[in-house]
């Protein structure tokens, strides 16, 4: 029932899939080689079904990386590599410094990391607490290739698969020795990366043994060795976007008649005013650009036949990551514009130029007359060292089980059954915290300063130079500690599969798998007691614990319904459906159709619909609530006088003006979520002309509609929503009665809904000349539309945000992404040229609201005070390498990425640094060279 021409494809994309080329090419099969391997064309596996099959071009769009494509990007973290890739949104990595925990995800259609499901070698690999996997914790030397399905999956592989599913297959059957090294540094001699790599590998008619070690060593780039990062916000004059407490120190006081004192500690203990903006610290230097990282990682697998329908199969990883976030030393911030209660500077503190209280508390300014108000108190304590969070994480994955090949009515059936256990624990260090009892212990009245306590000097101040200032050794001992937290996620798994050909249809086999799982998923985040007790001068957290369970079976079908017709070669159904009971939220059934017609021996036509399902991470349903300190802008500045047209500002008062850049945001996990469903749309074409060897095009249009998404609204959406409308999303703001925010909730939330739409397309051509083997692989993805449906959880009214070309805080949605390779081989000598392009972007862009707004957004609002934009331009980033293969056993590559030094778009909506690092890369040119071994 099936022909050779189809064979024969099958064959090519088999040996695409499996090729080991040097050069990543895939060799054309004549006629004779396919009529041999007519009876040797293996059945396998394709990501999107569990039906094995040889005909690899399904209905599902799939795009395949192979090791040497990986190896092209030039970088050290399989992480990096696939948030390249142009279906990829804005995800956290290891240029995340504030707010980053060293980890890298994948964000497939920008909808959220933890709403891609990551497998390797078809299982499920262990997420954290937040429900995305860490793929710096997967080595690059065990991978074959990946398969990235761009489709929903949850018929076939259950919760998370909603905007699509990594399949990461590791070496097979490998024979040998194989070892790598890698070297790299950027231009301003920073940022130094090692790897370095070795695998050992055995196999005879019985089985296979291989054995994979790997080492990976990141060095840090410094924020202040960098232009466009070394001040809060680039372009701005000197001291502007910085902070509230300078090493010298800041106390904004109001005496009881209502007058304001804003001041500064000069150096000799005294006061002086405060001078807007060059008072302020310039934080930015101190901080780490890109972060520091030293991985190891242990990886086995083995498998052997009992007999020759009976198999047994294990795998084993083990891996460690140190990671490390660097701050600027911990700023001391207190008084009544932050919430603060229990607060007073004792007239009495050695070291204090106030004959008075200043104090937060309401009876101690009715008992004395002379005592202010302490309104911003806030001093940057530069003696006490950088702000560091260190990570040791060590994670740990066993599967194991028995396959075989049961033969019934002259067919053969494919079972499998497996076990999966998991188990990923982070111990964090934080230094440079301050414990705020003491510190209030401290600057109070000496008379109860006994002990270990010191008198604490926050006077005098502080040049800004680590480790110097007013502040000595024996008082930090008393205020500072060090937190030590630990987090665990555990995923233990049964599942068994079964899948073959039923019966035999006119256009051919009707084929099936089904399967049955049973999944348990916990994991707790124990933090230090001092965080935990709400008296660090840094994020307080509660402790979060939870566990859940699902058990689930489901049914794929793969049906033919036509062929060998004019106009119709091949024409196939394929269905599928889960079933899923979860002990905390019930059941749910969700169910998948694709169409595959394949009108000729050039063009494929597909289609599918499918239904998505998420259960929400642990950390969504179970973290206590933590605290944040975002830099945001309030638009209520000025109260609302100076704002008539923002009619949630009403009853602010016209003194008001936003104390701080950073303000109090919660966050935190919501027992009461419910499940987010989805239904997803993907049709297109796959075009690989016979009249053009070594051309194929495909083009894919996807729609996904996400309902009861879970996210956080966002602190700066928050603010401007409640401005705009003066009704939603008011009741996550709490003002002071001066008008400031005194905590903004930003927890986990059902919003209502997410959507987005667009298309992919992919031109790959391979052709030789006489001057050497060609390949072009022209990949790209177009956004029309992602749009957030969020729904205030008080008055039920909603709001929509389409950010379909627009940058925000580390959320940056280019219409239009696009990558070209160009390799080239000839005898030895192999060549790659990468071109990664990024589209245009558009941002709010609020610097002052006033002269700043006009002189550095791109499209300036035409009056002071209105709304301004930046566009963030088109760009390409250009790698290059050049490869030389010395012998048979030994290749050399040397590669520069960024050959251009082209520096990213400058940001003023994202959080540091003037430029997004979920999408942009540091600024500098960077160096490397790889030397691989085989034996």
């Amino acid at each position: 029932m099936f022909t050779n021409s189809k064979l024969a494809k099958s064959v090519k994309l088999a040996c695409a899939f499996g090729a080991a080329s040097t050069i990543g090419f895939t060799g054309a099969v004549n006629a004779q080689e396919t009529e041999e391997a007519a009876d040797a064309v293996e059945k396998i596996e394709v990501t999107g079904s569990r039906i094995r099959r040889t005909d690899i071009e399904g209905a599902n769009p799939v795009t395949v990386m192979s090791r040497v494509d990986i190896e092209k990007f030039g970088i050290t973290s399989i992480g990096d590599v696939l948030q390249a890739i142009p279906s990829a949104g804005s995800a956290i990595n290891t240029n995340n410094n504030n707010g980053g925990n060293g980890t890298t995800t994948i964000n497939i259609r920008g909808i959220g990391s933890n709403r891609t499901l990551v497998l390797v070698n078809g299982k499920r690999w262990a997420p954290g607490l937040t429900g995305s996997v860490d793929l710096n914790n997967i080595p690059a030397s065990i991978i074959e290739r990946i398969e990235v399905l761009k489709d929903g999956a949850s018929a076939v592989y259950g919760s998370d698969a909603i905007a699509g599913v990594v399949n990461i297959i590791t070496r097979q059957d490998f024979e040998g020795v194989h070892a790598s090294g890698y070297v790299g540094q950027y231009d301003e001699g920073d940022g130094n990366k090692e790897q370095w790599d070795i695998g050992f590998g055995t196999s005879n008619d019985k089985g296979n043994v291989y054995f994979n070690l790997s080492y990976v060593e990141e060095e840090p780039t410094l924020a202040g060795d960098r232009a466009i990062s070394a001040v809060p916000t680039f372009g701005t004059p000197e001291g502007f976007g910085g902070s509230s407490a300078p090493p010298q120190g800041r106390f904004f006081t109001f005496d009881q008649d209502g007058n304001a004192f804003n001041e500064q500690g000069d150096s000799n203990g005294g006061l002086e005013p405060w001078v807007e903006p060059t008072s302020r610290f310039n934080f930015a230097p101190f901080n780490y650009l890109s972060t520091p990282q030293e991985r190891t990682n242990i990886y086995t697998q083995a498998r052997y036949e009992l007999t020759d329908n009976l198999s047994v199969n294990v795998t084993g990883f083990y891996g460690n990551r140190k990671s490390e976030q660097a701050l600027a030393p911990t700023p001391l911030f207190i008084g009544t514009a932050f919430g603060d209660t229990g607060f007073t500077l004792s007239a009495d503190n050695p070291f204090s130029p106030y004959d008075f209280d200043v104090t937060t508390d309401q009876d101690v300014l009715d008992a004395d007359p002379n005592a202010r108000e302490m309104f911003l108190v806030g001093r940057r304590m530069m003696e006490a060292g950088f702000r560091s969070f260190k990570q040791n994480v060590d994670q740990f994955q066993f599967n194991g089980g028995f396959e075989g090949v049961i033969e019934f009515a002259d067919r053969e059936f494919f079972w499998d059954a497996n076990y999966t256990y998991a188990d990923i624990t982070q111990n964090t260090s934080t230094d440079g915290l301050l414990n705020m009892d003491r510190v209030a212990q401290a600057i109070g009245d000496p008379a109860n300063c006994t002990g270990e306590c010191t008198p604490l000097n926050l006077f005098g101040g502080a040049p800004n130079v680590i480790g110097e200032g007013t502040i000595t050794q024996e008082m930090l001992d008393y205020i500072t500690f060090t937190a030590q937290d630990e987090l665990n996620s555990s995923l233990e798994s049964y599942s068994a599969n079964i899948s073959g050909e039923l019966l035999e249809l006119p256009a051919g086999y009707l084929a099936f798998a089904s399967g049955y799982e049973k999944r348990w998923q916990s994991g707790y985040d124990q933090p230090d007691a001092i965080i935990a007790a709400g008296i660090t001068s840094g994020n307080a957290r509660q402790p979060t614990s939870g566990a859940f369970s699902v058990e689930e079976v489901y049914l794929e079908l793969a049906v033919p319904l036509l062929s060998d017709m004019p106009g119709v070669e091949q024409l196939d159904l394929e269905l599928a459906t889960r079933y899923s009971d979860y002990s905390n939220f019930g059941d749910t059934t969700n169910s998948k159709i694709g169409l595959k017609w394949r009108i000729n021996e050039d063009l494929l036509v597909r289609g599918t619909w499918s239904e998505a399902f998420r259960a929400p991470s642990l950390d969504e349903l179970f973290s206590g609530n933590s605290d944040s300190f975002a830099p945001l802008t309030d638009p209520c500045n000025g109260g609302a006088a100076a704002n008539p047209d923002l009619p949630g500002c009403a009853g602010i008062p016209a003194s008001y003006e936003q104390p701080n850049t950073q303000i109090r945001t919660t966050v935190g996990g919501n027992a009461n979520l419910e499940a987010e469903e989805a239904e997803s749309f993907t049709y297109g074409f796959v075009y690989s002309p016979e009249a053009v060897e070594g051309l194929s095009i495909t083009f894919d249009i996807f729609d996904i509609e996400v309902d009861n998404a879970v996210s956080s609204v966002g602190a700066q959406t928050i603010l401007n929503a409640c401005a705009q409308t003066g009704v939603n999303l008011c009741s996550l703001i709490e003002r002071g009665a001066g008008g400031n925010v005194v905590d903004l909730f930003n927890g986990q939330v059902n919003l209502g809904g997410q959507t987005t739409s667009g298309f992919d397309y992919n031109v790959a051509y391979n052709f030789e000349t006489e001057y050497g083997d060609f390949r072009v692989n022209w990949d790209g993805t177009y956004v029309d539309e992602r749009t957030t449906i969020v729904v205030d959880p008080v008055t039920n009214t909603s709001t929509e945000f389409n950010d379909a070309g627009l940058a925000g805080d580390r959320d940056v949605v280019p219409r239009l992404r696009t990558n070209l390779a160009v390799t080239w081989a000839y005898d030895d000598w192999t060549a790659n040229w990468l071109v990664r392009f990024i589209g245009h972007t558009t941002e709010e862009c609020s610097i002052d609201g006033d002269t700043l707004d006009q002189q550095l957004c791109s499209d300036p609002s035409d009056e002071l005070g209105g709304d301004s934009f930046n566009e963030l331009e088109d760009m390409a980033y250009h790698d290059v390498s050049l490869g030389y293969a010395v012998n048979d056993n030994l290749r050399i590559t040397l590669g520069v990425n960024n050959l251009f030094d082209t520096d990213p778009e400058v940001s003023y909506s994202t959080f540091a640094n003037s430029f997004d690092p979920s999408m942009y890369e540091i600024p500098g040119q960077f160096f490397y060279s790889r030397v691989n071994l085989n034996f």
